[in-house]
């Protein structure tokens, strides 16, 4: 099932995004939580990409395991950092004999310790290139990323845009965004896209808070606000993690509650490989999405 087939029926789809571990002991974790997590009933999942090092091979580790032994769609992120056009080529292959369908393409954050992005030789600078070849390779569906703040690297909205249109351009299914705290951030984000002919449905990225320096440090490399109220719980809330749980999951279902409100087509959870903050925030919002599917169990 590809991204589209996800979307044509016109109710709200929930989605979730996990992490490859670096260590033997969060890949056992993460395992223990996979059947927890399906559980949840998410449409699909996704599980990012380490382009280098050894999450690079445990990206596709993972989502076999969620496609053959849980029988759940999920899509593979890829990227552009630390692989040639010939090297995608292959992990391509490598992705479709493991029955996976859909694919998250991401031009990807420059290696640890390098401020600029910087293509491989015979590789990619640009994600719609990345995007043009798996068109081109066929049999996917196609998500790329979407920025409501614009994206770090970009001088304006206008020219992030541009860079979001040519993806689209490309053969991209679907914009899934970056995560943002201010709503009012997603539909103006929307609205411009819509302005300048992109029709893809555009689903919204948001990562429950659980850790206050952790979402500073977030937010601060990929550029996204905090709104100042939000902050200012969360700072007075200090070291009480419990506090700051139920501030971040408060505010998260909120966010959820309104953009279901405002007829999204589906929302994307960054979950950070955890289950019982998403376990909660599914269950407060479980009213509204029954009310707009029209499932009354």
């Amino acid at each position: 099932m590809k991204f589209p087939d996800f979307y044509a029926s016109g109710d709200p789809v929930v989605s979730f995004e996990l992490f490859p571990p670096h260590s033997d002991l969060g890949l056992a974790t993460l395992e223990e939580r996979l059947p927890k997590l399906i559980a949840l009933q998410p449409s699909f999942l996704t599980v990012t990409y380490g382009a280098l090092g050894t999450t690079r091979d445990r990206t596709l580790q993972v989502v076999s395991e969620i496609r053959n032994t849980y029988g759940k769609e999920v899509a593979h992120h890829l990227t552009c950092v630390g692989s040639t056009r010939e090297e995608i080529a292959q992990l391509l292959h490598d992705i479709r004999k493991e029955n996976i369908e859909n694919i998250v393409a991401l031009r990807g954050d420059p290696p640890q310790g390098e401020t600029e992005f910087k293509p491989l030789t015979g590789g990619y600078r640009y994600g719609n290139e990345l995007v043009e070849q798996i068109r081109e390779f066929g049999g996917f569906g196609i998500a790329v990323a979407g920025y409501p703040e614009k994206h770090i690297e970009a001088p304006d909205l206008e020219t992030d845009l541009q860079h979001l249109k040519r993806k689209v351009d490309a053969g991209a299914d679907l914009i899934i965004t970056q995560l943002f705290y201010d709503n009012r951030f997603f539909y103006e984000f929307v609205e411009r896209c819509r302005a300048v002919g992109i029709t893809k449905p555009i689903v919204p990225g948001l990562l429950p808070i659980l850790n206050v320096e952790q979402i500073k440090r977030i937010t601060r490399i990929c550029g996204s606000t905090i709104p100042t109220k939000l902050l200012h719980k969360l700072t007075q809330a200090g070291d009480d993690r419990k506090k700051v749980h139920k501030i971040g999951i408060r505010h998260t279902v909120a966010q959820a509650q309104d953009l279901l409100a405002h007829g999204v087509p589906g929302i994307h959870f960054y979950v950070l490989n955890q289950y019982f903050h998403i376990a909660e925030i599914m269950e407060q919002i479980q009213p509204a999405l029954h009310r707009l599917t029209g499932n009354t169990s």
